[in-house]
């Protein structure tokens, strides 16, 4: 059946309310950004346009978007006692992201991204884990025995994937939402299908998952919402699946089975760090806000547009007035594609 989806975004407003709290579970990262030139050089060989010093890691860049749409945010995590982690601190507390669950691990240094970004704004990252790859069950406990009542959890696989797993079932034991972006897909990503409400993967990491669920023998199916109905009804479902597509949009399927594909917004690149952790927030900060699952899609979608557009890898108080901007171009969403799968 084919129908057409509800082009009415609500106000997207930035101002700090009063509202249960999120809790990201995640990365933090000292990101080393290098510029190329472009400059041909015989060799291995890559003259750099300019340098930059940034905080990131997916776990600090949802956190970071979160608090700037006004929703309390806490993180948890692991710095090192080192100059990365005193800066990545420093961010936090510029941020207003609460800290009392990101422990200094007193062995590991901090994580460390060393991103490229070539002259066509692509980019690629060489992450060397350190303090993330010792988040353990133990700090998730931390934040659901002291934290607040927390209405969502995030989560992605920068962390250990037996620290995620837990983190998945614990906080949904709790009552919370838990939203998992399966980003890296890894060996055994599936063990935490059963205890995600809402999915969050990109073209190749739906099709990695899409094949530990269907087994690697099966033909790979050329239809995004026949892989996404999938990934919606497998291992405990229904969930909320979106699947982000770049500069092709995205498709976003409720748990309910109807569909809506989306556009992407035309925006100028500068690069793309950082465009899927805003993509994410705005997304988990307009459920924490009671918005229908379909209604969040375009307030995401311009997020993650808008981080393209500019060195920072997430979202700002002041940007409330341009993306509700971006959500009024009823050009991006695509009426025609919109259907309801069978339950």
């Amino acid at each position: 059946m084919t129908t057409r989806a509800d082009t009415v975004v609500p106000l997207i407003d930035f101002t700090p309310r009063d509202a249960p709290a999120v809790c990201v579970v995640g990365s933090l990262n000292a990101d080393l950004i290098a510029y190329e030139s472009g400059a041909a050089i015989p060799g291995a060989y890559n003259v750099g346009d300019r340098f930059e010093l940034g905080a990131g890691g997916k776990g600090l860049n949802v956190a970071m978007s979160i608090a700037a749409t006004g929703l309390p945010s806490y993180l948890v995590g692991r710095v090192g006692n080192d100059m990365f982690g005193h800066f990545i601190l420093r961010a936090l507390t510029s941020g207003r992201v609460n800290q009392d669950f990101v422990r200094t691990d007193p062995a590991a240094g901090t994580g460390v991204g060393h991103v490229r970004v070539n002259t066509h704004r692509d980019y690629d990252t060489c992450v060397v884990p350190g303090a993330n790859d010792k988040v353990d069950a133990v700090d998730v406990a931390a934040a659901l025995e002291e934290g607040p009542t927390f209405s969502h959890a995030v989560l992605q696989f920068e962390v250990p994937l037996a620290t995620a797993t837990e983190a998945a079932r614990r906080f949904r034991a709790s009552g919370a939402q838990v939203v998992v972006n399966f980003s890296p897909v890894t060996a055994g990503s599936r063990e935490v299908l059963p205890h995600t409400d809402v999915l969050v993967v990109n073209e190749a990491e739906a099709t990695a998952l899409w094949l530990q669920v269907a087994g690697p023998d099966e033909p790979l199916t050329g239809r995004l919402w026949a892989m996404a109905d999938l990934l919606r009804k497998c291992d405990g479902g229904p969930r909320d699946v979106v699947i982000t597509l770049g500069d092709r949009g995205l498709w976003g399927m409720s748990r309910m089975g109807e569909v809506r594909q989306y556009r992407a917004f035309e925006v100028p690149v500068v690069n793309a760090v950082g465009a899927g952790d805003s993509f994410l927030a705005m997304l988990v900060s307009r459920l924490a806000q009671g918005i229908p699952f379909l209604d969040c899609l375009a307030p995401a979608g311009a997020a993650g547009a808008l981080a393209c557009s500019r060195r920072q890898s997430w979202l700002n108080r002041g940007d409330a007035p341009h993306l509700n901007e971006m959500v009024q171009d009823r050009s991006v969403l695509v009426p025609a594609r919109t259907r309801r799968m069978a339950r």
